[in-house]
């Protein structure tokens, strides 16, 4: 294979082999995951998002280095990205210490050439491609030199396109079983794991400003709302996709979803209720023996929400509100007001779009430093960004995705498909989809666990 610390090139009995035989072994166990999501629960605690960053970049470093399976990286990737979305309009912050970004960086290239294996693409690949284009193309005409190549604009465009399709290589070659492992497994436990962490976060929060909640009785307000909705609803369904072999898990499903309606987001509302109404569908059709013990459940559930409604629905008030000011004839928030641009944008670029980086509608939402100007709805930021090429490269994407999902109606495959449509629907009132990282990321290691899924 390549390796530089290939098992079958050292001394059987040497204690350096054992030794990181175990640390791999235990690096890819519960137990690591469980100690990560701990210390990650600490810099919640203690508000630290910035020494937790510093500290978890340099785990992943470290683990790039001991661990042959870049699965083994995923837990201190994703916990980090979730508690830096407390971080808003941070850039000031994470400016100096930019140096750090060094070693996790060192730490890919070392795991890539040092645990090489042959590169391998599936069903996806081309459709990939086709948006990498399109995503490059994506302001032909429109776009300076200057506003193509700023910061911002080429980070997104690279990861968008060309960055996340070696991203899909990568993960398509070097994800695999191996003895006392399975990746599927590790995937569902990972994501319920990140979608307790997320909850954990937002009771965290409320606890903290619980004199105010008691006093006001009603939601929070707070700026990362939509972002811990997004990570929520990415995790919610493997809750109950591994309530069907461990039914403890479907309480922690529903904490879930009750951290999604605390959050106050009016996507995460409505598409997560959509969401939830997914997964007990897929409960009824997955576990028969129980099904009608999930029915009488779900009525009774329907039952004591009817008789509470007046004390939920209060509580909700404010995001309910909000979610009626879009139905005032006499209110246009700046989403709005952006769907209208994305439709002028595209007929004034109707080919390749205005470009990912474009900021000519800044006067209408102003982004934050190193953040672009987003529609806020994935379809027609496509449209607007990335023109007719970006449509037919998109609905491509889109269609095989469907296929790649649903071709083997295993329980798995199910469970991801609910995930991705998820942050999908998500994706229609936030840039979702258009942000790299994590929910891109996320998606396209969704893809590659359906592709060897159906194909196992």
């Amino acid at each position: 294979m390549g390796s530089l610390f290939a098992r079958q090139q050292m001394p059987a009995n040497g204690a350096f082999a054992q030794s990181l035989t175990a640390a791999r072994r235990f690096l890819l166990s519960d137990w690591a995951l469980l100690a990560q999501a701990i210390l990650a629960c600490f810099v919640i605690v203690l508000h630290g998002e910035i020494p937790g960053m510093a500290g978890f970049l340099l785990l992943f470093s470290a683990i790039c280095i001991v661990s042959d399976n870049i699965l083994a990286t995923a837990p201190s990737f994703f916990f980090t990205s979730l508690f830096l979305i407390k971080c808003d309009n941070s850039l000031l912050t994470f400016l100096p210490l930019w140096w750090l970004v060094l070693f996790p960086l060192a730490g890919l290239l070392f795991h890539f050439i040092a645990y090489r294996r042959p590169l391998q693409t599936g069903r996806s690949f081309l459709p990939m491609l086709g948006v990498s284009v399109a995503v490059t193309l994506g302001g032909t005409g429109a776009l300076s030199s200057w506003e193509y190549f700023s910061g911002a604009s080429l980070y997104h465009v690279l990861a968008l396109g060309f960055g996340m399709l070696l991203a899909y290589v990568l993960l398509r070659s070097h994800v695999r079983d191996e003895p006392g492992f399975r990746a599927s497994r590790w995937l569902s436990l990972l994501l319920l794991t990140l979608g307790l962490l997320g909850a954990f976060m937002v009771f965290h929060h409320y606890l903290e400003h619980l004199s105010f909640v008691l006093e006001k009785r009603t939601i929070l307000p707070f700026q990362w709302r939509n972002n811990i909705s997004s990570f929520l609803m990415l995790a919610l369904p493997f809750a109950f996709g591994r309530g069907v072999k461990h039914p403890f898990c479907i309480p922690l499903g529903l904490l879930i979803f009750g951290a999604l309606l605390l959050t106050g987001s009016r996507g995460g509302l409505i598409f997560g209720f959509v969401e939830l109404l997914l997964c007990g569908g897929m409960l009824l059709l997955a576990d028969r023996k129980r099904r009608m013990a999930y029915l009488i459940a779900a009525a009774v559930g329907a039952a004591a929400a009817l008789v509470t409604f007046n004390r939920w629905i209060g509580f909700l008030s404010p995001a309910l509100l909000r979610l009626l000011r879009l139905l005032s004839p006499d209110e246009q928030e700046a989403r709005e007001l952006l769907y209208a641009r994305a439709i002028a944008d595209f007929k004034r670029h109707p080919v390749f779009g205005v470009g990912i980086g474009y900021m000519g509608n800044r006067d209408v939402h102003p982004s934050k430093a190193f953040a672009l100007c987003w529609y806020h709805n994935s379809v027609l930021q496509v449209l607007g960004s990335t023109g007719l090429l970006g449509v037919a490269a998109y609905l491509f994407q889109f269609v095989t995705r469907c296929v790649i999902f649903l071709r083997r109606r295993s329980l798995f495959q199910l469970t991801l498909f609910i995930a991705w449509v998820g942050i999908e629907m998500m994706s229609l009132v936030n840039p979702g989809v258009f942000a790299p990282i994590p929910y891109l990321l996320l998606v396209t290691m969704f893809v590659v666990f359906a592709e060897k899924e159906s194909a196992a």
